[in-house]
This record gives structure tokens, C-alpha cells and sequence, in this order.
């Protein structure tokens, strides 16, 4: 079921940051009415999904362009995806929504876990993009000489001492005519699998 909303709905702690939509799984007044119509299928879970009008109409009025159509399109189809992880027991998009959130925060100067990007989009070994940014975990002591994958020169990097991680703004993705940032963090050393701890148990890692 598809409800939509007047108002708007701002992120309670990022400004001119608004929900577009939500997706609330197995919504109980709904499974009940499904079960009470004598539907075939009651056992499936039912959603709400909800669309803030508002939301689009604030978003629209601060962008320089604003596509309604492909904005709602790709609103929907990312709450049924929602509902559909749901129903299967799966949690990616929520990580990747919760993810998006903290680097929303990040570009606004809130402090960002390390390695929350993990969350965001693959993008070969080692690299993450969430939006137009581009994360990437790199072995070794600083400096750490990258290279963005933006078809420029290599960017060399030192973390800084707050973050833990280096910040190069207009190196990152592209999106909608705009490059994002390239995040340059420490790799985390790989944790040894079973079979590995029960080797160098016995001291068999020398064959």
C-alpha cells in the first residue's frame, strides 16, 4: 500500500536534509486486513509505503534543477526494494541507507566512523562509492600515494589526526555534472581463516 504525505519530513539532525519516502514492513493493520478479506495469501507480509510530497516540493525549491519524475521513481522503487529485502530477510539497503546518513553528516563536518563506507557501493577491490564519493582502503604507512580512477593524476595523501582518514574533495565520483570527494583510509589487515589460525597453531605456515 502507497500513502502519501502533504507535509514534509526533515531529517531531525542534518539540515536541508529531507526523507522522500519509507518503507514500514509488515505493517500489522495491513496483514489484518489482507488475513480478514479472505486473501489466498495472509501469510505474506504486507507493507506501508510512505511518500513525503513535502520532502520533493522543499528539495525542488533549494535545487537549481529537479527532476520530479525520476526523483519519485527511483523514491518508490527504493522502498519496495526495501520491502522486498524484507520480506527475504535481508538487511543491505537499510545498512547502505544508514550509511548514506553518516556521510551526509561526514560533507557537513560531523565526525564519521572509519569504515563506514563499507556499506556503501562496491567499486572493485578495496573501494566503496556512496553517491558521488569515492572511499578507498590502501595498504601501508602514510603518505599513501592513490590513484582516484578519475582518469587524473595520482593524489598523494597523509589521514588527518582527527578523522583517521584523508579527505580529497573533487576526486571522487561523478554525479549529476558534480565530482565528489576521494576518502583515502587505512586498510584493516585481513583476519586469518579458520584453516589459517589452526596452521600456524601447529606451526605449518612455513610450507
Amino acid at each position: 500500500m502507497l500513502m502519501i504525505h502533504d507535509e514534509p519530513n526533515p531529517d531531525p539532525e542534518l539540515d536541508e536534509v529531507y526523507f522522500f519516502g519509507m518503507c514500514e514492513p509488515a505493517f500489522a493493520a495491513l496483514e489484518d486486513a489482507v488475513a480478514a478479506s479472505g486473501d489466498p495469501r495472509p501469510s505474506e507480509r504486507q507493507s506501508l509505503v510512505h511518500v513525503w510530497y513535502g520532502s520533493f516540493a522543499e528539495t525542488a525549491a533549494r535545487a537549481r534543477q529537479f527532476d520530479w519524475r525520476g526523483e519519485l521513481e527511483e523514491t518508490i522503487l527504493h522502498e519496495l526494494t526495501h520491502h522486498w529485502e524484507h520480506r527475504a530477510g535481508l538487511d543491505g539497503l537499510d545498512r547502505f541507507d544508514a550509511a548514506q546518513l553518516i556521510n551526509f553528516g561526514r560533507l557537513r563536518g560531523l565526525a564519521a566512523p572509519l569504515y563506514f563506507w563499507r556499506d556503501g557501493e562496491p567499486d572493485g577491490d578495496h573501494a566503496w562509492i556512496i553517491d558521488a564519493d569515492r572511499f578507498v582502503e590502501v595498504e601501508g604507512p602514510p603518505p599513501w600515494t592513490v590513484d582516484p580512477g578519475d582518469g587524473g593524476p595520482p593524489v598523494t595523501c597523509e589521514p588527518d589526526p582527527y578523522d583517521g582518514f584523508a579527505t580529497i574533495p573533487g576526486r571522487g565520483a561523478a554525479l549529476d555534472g558534480a565530482q565528489g570527494d576521494l576518502i583515502v583510509a587505512p586498510r584493516l589487515p585481513e583476519r586469518p581463516t579458520l584453516w589459517q589460525r589452526v596452521r600456524r597453531l601447529f606451526g605449518r605456515d612455513d610450507e
